[in-house]
């Protein structure tokens, strides 16, 4: 009694910690979702959001504990060797060394007609950009010390990327509203026309709305048990629907498909779903209502986004749907660019180009047949890019981060009463892992933000687990 009474005013102080933590987190969060949408290394937001984003980290680094840090030392740590790894490529490394680093031949020819034989110089090939890479660390250490310091329970973070998922349709909604001369859009460089949200890339908007969904209906369903949340049960539908509807008007193929891969995660979440005690009676006609007709209930959300999804396709209101039908898949510029990407690989799969280097180190690959007005500034895979860019060092972390996923979903599945969460942190990670194939997402500070509060909630969820 003793042991459960300790611990009961260590949830309570937590409590009021976090009334006042969510406040901070959701003006990081607003912050980075205005300024940290777009992927470019050259976007002037990146000053307001680099800027932001330090004070917030020194701000979190006051009130951090050793005994805070060591409840999430292992997720610490993998963020620590990434950016252990952008700092040693950025390292001088002296002539003789570096000049031993294979496919470096062209820069030494450079250095012997510019006489430059005897300079130090660092293992990444594009040092600037490099710098670049390090330089945006701040935003995903800010989110992460800050919730951290912070004490953000799993349902906090949740609830904050479900609000900048609502945040992310609404402003899609009023850029398709207002064309392509609307003033939502704040990219220079983005998709015009398009639901392009908080982001510059139609692509990136439509998987973040897809993960959006997944988190608003793990919301949904947790709250379900909560009789005193009555209209927070009424927000969670409306949310989806406004996400949903969003989506489907999107032109984005990889993010329609990813949409329609979260309805049916959701729905099979829905039906996973324990349902509420009969035993306990709301005190609003609401509630007792909702408790009464528990199959209605799981009857109207499928029945509503098949009929919303069929009216958007028999209207041809789904753009991305029709490009799928229309377009030859194989013609894409992402196919194309396979045999580049993969000669690359085998060149640099050791010690890496260095963090932020693909688009200049592309161009010493660029085969003539693929010369064009426009350019390649990403590999449209992530993942071949990471290893590309950070080598095998790169590899392993990328496998430690890996594991650690399995871990810590492994454990949250272990307990039958918690299955629904354990296909929701699968399907989230999924999809994001599924994007990066195709796609850049984690490229923008946003989703790098939103990512790493995603693991630290999946974090937490673990630690419960565990705990129980």
């Amino acid at each position: 009694m003793v042991g459960s009474r300790e611990r009961q005013g260590q949830v309570g102080k937590t409590g009021e910690g976090l009334d006042r933590g969510w406040i901070i987190l959701g003006l990081l969060a607003l912050a980075v979702a205005f300024t940290g949408g777009a992927s470019r290394f050259d976007a002037i937001q990146i000053v307001p959001l680099r800027t932001l984003s330090a004070l917030f980290l020194v701000s979190s680094l006051f009130f951090l504990t050793k005994e805070r840090l060591e409840a999430v030392c292992a997720l610490i740590m993998l963020f620590v060797c990434y950016a252990l790894i952008v700092v040693v490529q950025l390292a001088p490394l002296p002539p003789w060394l570096w000049q031993s680093v294979p496919h470096r031949a062209d820069i030494l020819q450079l250095d012997a007609a510019l006489g430059l034989e005897g300079i130090w110089r660092p293992l990444t090939l594009t040092p600037m950009r490099s710098w670049n890479v390090l330089g945006s660390l701040v935003v995903p250490a800010a989110g992460l010390f800050l919730a951290i310091a912070l004490r953000a329970s799993s349902l906090t973070l949740l609830r904050i990327v479900a609000g900048l998922g609502v945040l992310n349709a609404l402003l899609g909604l009023f850029q398709i509203v207002m064309g392509r001369s609307s003033v939502f859009y704040f990219y220079e460089v983005t998709n015009r026309g398009g639901a392009v949200g908080v982001f510059a890339n139609e692509n990136h908007a439509a998987v973040f709305a897809a993960c959006s969904i997944l988190v608003v209906t793990l919301l949904g369903l947790r709250v379900r048990k909560e009789r005193s949340a009555v209209w927070e049960r009424l927000i969670y539908p409306a949310a989806f629907f406004l996400i949903l509807l969003v989506a489907l008007a999107g032109g984005s193929r990889a993010g329609f498909v990813a949409v329609i891969g979260t309805i049916l995660v959701s729905m099979t979440m829905l039906a996973l779903s324990p349902r509420p005690r009969r035993g306990l009676r709301a005190e609003q006609s609401v509630g007792r209502w909702l408790d009464q007709h528990p199959r209605l209930i799981l009857a109207i959300p499928v029945i509503l986004v098949s009929l919303t999804a069929a009216a958007f396709l028999a209207l041809d209101r789904t753009p991305a749907f029709r490009d799928i039908l229309v377009r030859d898949s194989f013609e894409d510029l992402r196919w194309s660019l396979w045999p580049v990407i993969i000669e690359m690989l085998e060149g640099h799969w050791a010690l890496g180009t260095g963090f932020g280097s693909f688009e200049q180190v592309y161009h010493i690959y660029e085969p003539s047949a693929l010369l064009m007005p426009s350019y390649v500034n990403q590999a449209h895979n992530d993942w071949a890019q990471f290893i590309i860019e950070g080598g095998l060092l790169a590899g392993l972390l990328l496998t430690g981060l890996l594991v650690w996923m399995v871990k810590a979903i492994g454990t949250i599945s272990l307990h039958r009463t918690r299955r629904v969460d354990a296909i929701f942190w699968m399907s989230i990670f999924a999809i994001v892992a599924a994007a990066s194939l195709v796609d850049y997402p984690l490229r923008t500070p946003l989703f790098q933000l939103v990512t790493i509060w995603l693991l630290l909630a999946l974090s937490r969820d673990a630690r419960d687990m565990n705990a129980t």
